[in-house]
């Protein structure tokens, strides 16, 4: 069976949904097992890309089953993503390119963009349904501040 490019999107907007909803679990069964998770922007001062987080399967279980234990921004995060771009690699993966804006909205009601960035996604299309083999956040957001513990 091959993947469709609507599969593929659906795929990327249901991981947003779901880290929304805090579905972890859900979540982590969009990824293959040996996915990495990265998290990057490029830093104009040192002229250099900057990681900040690099995580793979076994190591965002264990920090999503641990955020109930962090200090937490109180409210709730809302991703908006739009797919940009999906190139086939062959007949086993294809590449995604999709802008993602965050919004956060404190528990008084009011909204603010919290980051924007990019998903550089790589996807197995090679079963019946696709999934996430490795993703790079790329940010455009340098100052996100502290009290989230969640991918973006």
């Amino acid at each position: 069976m091959t993947i469709s490019d609507d599969q593929i999107k659906n795929l990327i907007y249901k991981s947003c949904r779901l880290l929304d909803a805090e579905e972890f679990d859900d979540y982590l069964d969009l990824y293959t097992e040996d996915f990495e998770y990265k998290v990057t922007n490029y830093s104009p001062e040192i002229k250099s890309d900057q990681e900040w987080m690099d995580a793979n399967r076994a190591e965002l279980k264990g920090l999503l089953a641990n955020v109930p234990l962090h200090f937490r921004l109180l409210g709730s995060f809302m991703r908006h993503a739009t797919v940009y771009d999906i190139e086939r690699n062959g007949a086993d993966t294809a590449n995604a390119l999709t802008y993602v804006t965050i919004y956060y909205t404190t528990p008084e009601g009011a909204t603010s963009v919290w980051a924007v960035g990019r998903y550089h996604d790589k996807i197995d299309v090679s079963g019946d349904t696709p999934l996430i083999a490795d993703r790079n956040m790329k940010l455009e957001t340098r100052e996100v501040g502290i009290g989230t513990h969640l991918p973006m």
